[in-house]
């Protein structure tokens, strides 16, 4: 064995262990978050916006901060934070910030994922629907699966980040996938959020009929899909 082999492999147990205290040191600083009742006002739309509102570059690391959290906790939903980064911020400097923190999320899934292996996963999410999205991410088509479910609204998003961190893909590939696919839903978000402190309700109109298109679309696709 050469040896730079061997210092590759001395270096991967090193690595690995970085990557373990990384994660559980954010772990450790969420619960402790959670301890303390950092996240009561996160589902809340008037204190987020209470948050983002806050002078100097504060206001921006706290929206990608909140869309950082809502990828990595399940519990938290994406659409109220989006919407009120758009309230905020606009809908374009609103979209900037999300996807940048939902960009860092979608990184630290994959990568927690494949620090702490296959078991504590299961655990997360489920040793039934881990191995759904095993399926569908090693058929043919496993790169397109990836893309319609960030794509479509009301699919396992965050479930499908922990999980293809078990795969062979490669992060700079998954995040090639999956954060362009979340961009309309994620724009019409923002847009939504934009126009309601606008107070125009005709655009809201118009952005809500496409929404219930869009879900139509969905319910459709996956009646297809399981209909022989």
């Amino acid at each position: 064995m050469g040896r730079a082999e061997a210092d590759q492999r001395q270096s991967r147990p090193t690595a690995r262990g970085w990557a373990l205290a990384g994660a559980a040191g954010l772990v450790g600083i969420l619960a402790l978050a959670w301890v303390l009742g950092w996240f009561d006002g996160l589902p809340q739309h008037d204190q987020l916006v209470q948050w983002m509102r806050r002078d100097g570059i504060a206001g921006p690391l706290i929206c990608i901060g909140i869309q950082f959290l809502q990828v990595v906790i399940f519990a938290i939903p994406g659409e109220i934070t989006q919407f009120a980064a758009g309230y905020v911020f606009g809908a374009g400097w609103g979209f900037v910030y999300s996807i940048i923190g939902i960009l860092c999320g979608a990184a630290f899934d994959f990568g927690f994922a494949k620090a702490v292996g296959r078991p504590v996963v299961e655990r997360m999410i489920g040793a039934k629907k881990l191995a759904r999205i095993d399926e569908s991410l090693q058929s043919r088509k496993g790169h397109v699966a990836i893309f319609v479910v960030f794509l479509l609204p009301g699919t396992p998003k965050d479930a499908m980040s922990y999980a293809a961190g078990l795969s062979p893909l490669g992060l700079g590939r998954f995040l090639l996938l999956s954060v362009p696919a979340r961009a309309p839903a994620l724009l019409a978000s923002t847009l939504f959020g934009s126009q309601a402190y606008d107070r125009n309700f005709t655009a809201m109109l118009w952005l809500g009929l496409g929404v219930v298109l869009l879900l139509a679309s969905t319910a459709y696709y996956q009646w297809r899909r399981k209909t022989p």
